[in-house]
């Protein structure tokens, strides 16, 4: 028992030794490293001073060199007491050559100044251009008065400009500044069972966008998804009685009519024009919601009312059938 105690006093002595020891060793070598850095500052701040001396010597040189070729040239090199009558005259001569004196130092500082923060004006210039295009964009961005969201796969996300040229005929100036701009978002979601990286992106970006009810029309198909055809309005019968277009769906935009406007010649029979619920979301109130769902319904309903009679008018025979794709499965048996 006294063995291990001993030990055990033994091994905090030594502990204790080896901590002074380390504590010695780094407060030498704290203080030999301090000494070097004071030396290196002296050096340093020796040599910008014979830099500086010698600058204003040159500097000083320069001048008085130019003075005297000033005095040559005007054809009065004399000293000063001999003729006392062109005093004033080499005092405005020194007052320029001053003037010269001031103005090369001006420059050599402008010179040395860029010289020695040109990575960091370079980067203030990147730095002002881009934010320069930023606020232009922002200034200069349009905001839409309608947004159309195209979730159906079926070759539509190729008619953007013309959907949206499309959509604009239908549209207020809802904000008032003077033009009517409906933006088209193309998201062309597959079958649900398509876990694609696209699919998947695709997916994600919608989902963020019913965060909002900014967005409240869609243009989907029978391959939509029965999960998003459940947030569609489907009540739209009674909004629109009698209108053979109209189903459970949507707008039915099964017209020749749609297709030739958009230069779509193989445009399946399957398209709807969709309309979100007006529910409370992670971003809207209700109130909001239903603000939103009236301003894209009204646009909705003068499309609507005027195919629908454009189509009656034309006896419009509709568009060909959607063809089915082979199943995979079946395909191999």
């Amino acid at each position: 028992m006294t063995d291990n105690k001993d030990n055990d006093k033994a091994k905090q002595i030594l502990d204790d030794a080896d901590y002074e020891y380390e504590k010695h060793i780094y407060e030498e070598e704290k203080k030999r490293q301090n000494e070097i850095d004071e030396k290196k500052r002296s050096a340093e701040a020796e040599r910008k001073k014979r830099i500086e001396q010698a600058r204003k010597e040159h500097d000083r040189q320069l001048a008085k060199e130019r003075i005297e070729l000033m005095k040559l040239k005007s054809g009065d090199a004399v000293q000063e007491d001999t003729e006392p009558e062109n005093a004033e005259d080499n005092a405005e001569q020194a007052e320029e050559g001053e003037s010269v004196e001031v103005k090369s130092s001006f420059k050599k500082k402008a010179d040395n100044f860029f010289y020695q923060n040109k990575w960091w004006l370079g980067l203030a210039a990147v730095v002002i251009i881009v934010g320069g295009f930023l606020l232009y964009g922002f200034f200069t961005k349009k905001e839409p008065d309608l947004t159309v969201i195209v979730i159906a796969d079926n070759g539509l996300d190729a008619k953007q400009e013309k959907l949206r040229d499309f959509f604009e005929e239908y549209t207020e100036d809802v904000d008032g500044n003077g033009y009517v701009y409906v933006s088209v978002i193309s998201i062309p979601l597959g079958k649900k069972n398509d876990t694609s990286v696209e699919q998947t992106e695709f997916r994600s970006q919608f989902l963020t966008l019913l965060h909002s009810t900014e967005d409240m029309l869609v243009i989907t198909d029978s391959d939509t998804d029965e999960y998003y055809m459940e947030i569609m309005d489907h009540d739209l019968r009674s909004k629109f009685p009698g209108n053979k277009y109209i189903d459970e769906n949507g707008f039915s935009m099964n017209m020749k009519l749609i297709a030739d406007r958009l230069e779509f010649d193989e445009m399946p029979n399957d398209v709807h024009l969709s309309i979100r619920q007006p529910v409370k979301t992670v971003e809207d109130s209700l109130e909001t919601a239903k603000k939103n769902y009236e301003k894209s319904f009204a646009c909705m309903k003068r499309m609507v009312d005027d195919l629908t009679e454009k189509a009656i008018q034309s006896n419009d025979k509709g568009l060909k059938p959607k063809e089915k794709k082979a199943d995979s499965s079946s395909a191999k048996s």
